[in-house]
């Protein structure tokens, strides 16, 4: 921005008007900030993934639809629908695909946007969701969206009452009500009506009558996006694709349609199965790693902070498999339609995102271990790493158990604990440089 010219006229004028006038200047001042910054990390890692050895036309889609204009306002006017928030994935996004709705989930993950946050919240607030607070300084318009949130973890459940302390002008928000109890035989009756209440209220955002056809439509689209993945999983048992690709895919996914990402899912994994570039003038891709094999666990990973994943990488140490909610587990678990009907549906959805979801928060959780288990039976995995962002209690928790249970099955264990901050990397450096001499 240009410095306004020595006049004393002219820095007079540029003197706010007490009150409402003043506050929005200094809000404007904010938002450029914090554009400023987050954007800077954005282009900074894209810039990275476009110059790593082996990419290619294929992943041009993923990086180019990661650096565009992604606020509700820009999402809704490219893919002719309206945008609604969404807190964690435990709810069916078929739900929103059958009524038009393009879900947008809330979280942050630059550091840019963390530091932009509004002052005076916890000290060790969950990173995600602070810079999901400095996401909302930069684009207000997040905060307006109509919000779908699930009571997970207490973060979540208390992020509304953050977000009305902060900002003045907010949307609506529809808590979807998580039994936490799996085993409990009146668990799932509870959840396939905190479901079913949820498609009544996305009828009404939406304003479109929807009922049995466009939910069986909606399943066969996100059955074709599970099996697009899939294929990219099992390429990358086998090191064939880097775990910085893999997150950057993932992430994609809402910011376009459905049937696009999964066409474009297809071709990362078709480039990824020649072991080179679609592009034959360039080098070829080459496996992801040769070093020991690792399943990554934990705190979500979310873009542009991939901190971890290039640590991995300088180390050679090579990222087979993981169970991240913002990787593997975006679409975590094909759906079992016994009965057809509206209420039939609603219930198969339910049981697939209640009975299938790996989350921590549950009180008895101990199916955890078996993907682990069986990603170690498929690939060469030496070790589990375990991300722990500081502040997220239910997966510091969860790493305790885990790591007792990994440890019994003679898989070693590393705990990371870490940050959005550049700080401690000589420190996760030297953990991980011990760690991979005992593989």
């Amino acid at each position: 921005m240009e410095s306004p010219p020595n006049n004393p006229d002219c820095q007079a004028k540029l003197i706010p008007a007490p009150g409402r006038e003043a506050s929005a200047l200094r809000a404007e001042r904010l938002r450029a900030r914090a554009r400023e910054r987050i954007d800077l990390e954005i282009n900074n890692e894209l810039a990275l993934l476009a110059g790593r050895e082996g990419h290619g036309p294929a992943l041009e889609y993923f990086l180019n639809l990661l650096g565009q204009d992604l606020s509700p306002a820009a999402l809704a006017e490219r893919l002719g629908r309206k945008v609604v928030g969404l807190m964690c994935l435990q709810v069916p996004l078929e739900l929103f695909l059958a009524l038009d709705l393009q879900p947008l989930r809330l979280y942050g993950g630059a550091l840019g946007a963390a530091k932009s946050a509004p002052p005076g919240l916890p000290a060790l607030m969950c990173p995600l969701l602070r810079s999901l607070m400095g996401e909302m300084v930069k684009e207000p318009s997040l905060g307006r969206l109509d919000w779908v949130i699930p009571t997970t973890c207490d973060w979540v459940s208390g992020f509304e009452s953050l977000r009305e302390l902060s900002f003045t002008d907010v949307g609506s928000a529809r808590f979807v009500e998580l039994p936490r109890r799996k085993e409990n035989p009146q668990a799932s009756e509870r959840w396939l009506s905190e479901v079913a209440g949820l498609w009544e209220h996305l009828k009404k955002i939406s304003g479109r009558k929807a009922g049995r056809r466009e939910l069986l439509a909606a399943v066969a689209t996100m059955e074709a996006a599970r099996s697009a993945l899939g294929k990219l999983i099992s390429l990358r048992r086998k090191g064939l694709v880097p775990a910085a690709y893999f997150f950057a895919i993932a992430y994609s996914f809402f910011f376009d349609s459905a049937q696009a990402w999964t066409k474009a899912v297809q071709g990362a994994a078709d480039h990824f199965a020649a072991g080179q570039a679609v592009d034959q003038k360039t080098a070829p891709a080459g496996p992801a790693g040769t070093g020991p094999g690792l399943f990554l666990t934990g705190s979500p990973i979310v873009f542009p902070n991939f901190k971890l994943l290039h640590l991995l990488e300088e180390l050679n140490l090579t990222v087979l498999g993981e169970d991240m909610c913002s990787g593997e587990r975006l679409l975590f678990r094909h759906v079992a339609i016994k009965d057809t009907s509206e209420v039939g549906l609603l219930r198969a959805l339910a049981e697939t995102t209640h009975d299938g979801c790996l989350c921590p928060v549950f009180v008895e959780n101990r199916r955890r271990l078996g993907p682990i288990m069986e990603a170690v039976g498929e690939a060469p995995i030496k070790g589990v790493a375990f991300h722990l962002l500081k502040g997220c209690h239910p997966y510091e928790m969860d790493s305790l158990t885990l790591e007792a249970e990994l440890l019994d099955n003679g898989v070693r264990f590393v705990r990371l604990e870490t940050d959005y901050t550049p700080e401690d990397r000589g420190n996760l450096m030297t953990r991980l440089e011990a760690f991979k001499s005992t593989l």
